[in-house]
C-alpha cells in the first residue's frame, strides 16, 4: 500500500512541476495586411521589397514583453535568409498599431481595424530579386509580467500581384508624385493604404505652384478634373467634408463634428468597383465637386470630382489607391501601374505625364 502512495505522490509531484500549456501566456500571431505582396524597386537595382507587421494578439492578459523574433525567408522550401531579432533590437520595431488607446482620435482609421494586441512588430525587407523569395517563417517569443515565457510561429506567402483592371490615370496632363508605396518608404500603417500614391498637378514646366500665397488656389492642381481610372459601378461617394483652409497639417480632432468622422479622414473620395475584386478609390477632392453618387456605373476617363484639399490632406493633391474591398480601411491595398503615362514606376519625386 505504501508503494502505491509514494507513487501517486511522485506523479503529483511531476505533474506539478512540468510547466503545462494552461500555465503560459496567452499569445497568437497575426499578419497585416492579411496577404503580403513583394514589388519590384524602382530605378532597376534588381531588388524587391515586401513589408509587414505581426500582430501578437491575446484574449486575456495583453501585459507582454518580447523577448526575440526570428523571421526565416525561403524559396521552394530552402532558407535564403535568415534574420534574429534580439531583445535590445526589437524596441526597433515594436509598436501598438492595432488597439485602441486613449489617446486614440475618433477619426482615426485604427477604428476600422482594432485587434486586442499587446504590440505588434513591424517588418521589412529589401532582397535581391533572385533570391525568389517565396514564404516567410516567423517565430516569436514574449514573457508576461511574471515572466512565464511563450513561443508561437506563422508561415506566410509572399507572391506578385497580378493586375486584372487596365487603368488609365485620374486626370490629365502633368504631375508629380509626393508619397509612394511603403516598400519605398511611403504610406505606412498596414491600414489599408500601404500601396497608395499622392500625387500633385504641375503645369507644363512642372512648377507646383502659381505664387507664394498661403492659399489652396495657388498650387497648378487645384480644381483639376478627376478622372474614373476604368468603368465600374460607385461604391462610396462623398461630398461633404470642408476644404482645408490652407496648405498645412489638418487637426483630425475637428472632424469629429462631421458625419461618419472615421470616414471623413480620407476627405471628398469617391470608391468605383472595376467588377474583379479591384477597387479603385480616389480621394481628398474638392467639397461639393463630386458629381457621381452610389450604385452609379461609370465609364473610363469620366470627371468624377476635382482635386482638392479635404480631410486628412497636407495641402492640394490627390490621393489614389487599389484595393480589394468596396469600403475604405476594410480591404487589401494592392500594386498598380497605370497604362497612359511615361513614367515605368511612380516613386517619390517622379515627373510625369498622363495623356
Amino acid at each position: 500500500m505504501w508503494r502505491v502512495a509514494s507513487l501517486l505522490v511522485m506523479l503529483a509531484w511531476l505533474f506539478a512541476a512540468r510547466p503545462t500549456r494552461a500555465s503560459q501566456p496567452d499569445l497568437n500571431l497575426q499578419v497585416v495586411p492579411a496577404i503580403v505582396y513583394k514589388v519590384d524597386d524602382p530605378g532597376n537595382i534588381r531588388t524587391s521589397s515586401f513589408v509587414f507587421d505581426i500582430a501578437v494578439t491575446c484574449s486575456t492578459d495583453c501585459a507582454l514583453t518580447p523577448i526575440s523574433a526570428i523571421v526565416e525567408l525561403s524559396n521552394g522550401g530552402s532558407i535564403v535568409e535568415r534574420q534574429v531579432w534580439t531583445n535590445a533590437m526589437l524596441p526597433k520595431i515594436k509598436g501598438v498599431r492595432y488597439r485602441i488607446l486613449p489617446d486614440t482620435p475618433v477619426a482615426s482609421p485604427r477604428r476600422m481595424l482594432t485587434l486586442p494586441e499587446a504590440f505588434d512588430l513591424h517588418f521589412y525587407f529589401r532582397c535581391p530579386q533572385a533570391l525568389a523569395i517565396d514564404s516567410a517563417e516567423i517565430r516569436v517569443k514574449a514573457a508576461d509580467a511574471n515572466g512565464r515565457r511563450t513561443e508561437q510561429m506563422l508561415k506566410l506567402p509572399i507572391r506578385y500581384y497580378q493586375q486584372k483592371t487596365s487603368l488609365i490615370f485620374p486626370f490629365r496632363g502633368q504631375g508629380v508624385v509626393g508619397q509612394d508605396w511603403i516598400t519605398n518608404g511611403g504610406h505606412s500603417g498596414g491600414i489599408d493604404t500601404d500601396f497608395a500614391i499622392d500625387v500633385r498637378g504641375v503645369d507644363q514646366n512642372y512648377a507646383e505652384q502659381k505664387n507664394n500665397a498661403d492659399e489652396n488656389a495657388s498650387a497648378w492642381g487645384w480644381g483639376r478634373e478627376i478622372l474614373a481610372p476604368a468603368a465600374g459601378t460607385v461604391t462610396y461617394a462623398r461630398n461633404d467634408v470642408p476644404n482645408n483652409p490652407r496648405p498645412g497639417d489638418p487637426d483630425i480632432n475637428s472632424f469629429a463634428a462631421l458625419h461618419d468622422p472615421v470616414m471623413a479622414y480620407m476627405g471628398n473620395c469617391v470608391i468605383i468597383d472595376h467588377g474583379n475584386s479591384e477597387y479603385s478609390v480616389m480621394a481628398h477632392m474638392q467639397q461639393g465637386s463630386v458629381t457621381v453618387k452610389l450604385g452609379e456605373r461609370v465609364t473610363a476617363g469620366q470627371v468624377i470630382g476635382r482635386l482638392g484639399n479635404s480631410g486628412d490632406s497636407y495641402g492640394p493633391h490627390l490621393h489614389y489607391q487599389l484595393q480589394s474591398a468596396p469600403q475604405l480601411f476594410h480591404g487589401q491595398s494592392l500594386p498598380f501601374r497605370f497604362q497612359n503615362i511615361d513614367a515605368p514606376q511612380l516613386s517619390r519625386g517622379t515627373q510625369f505625364e498622363a495623356r
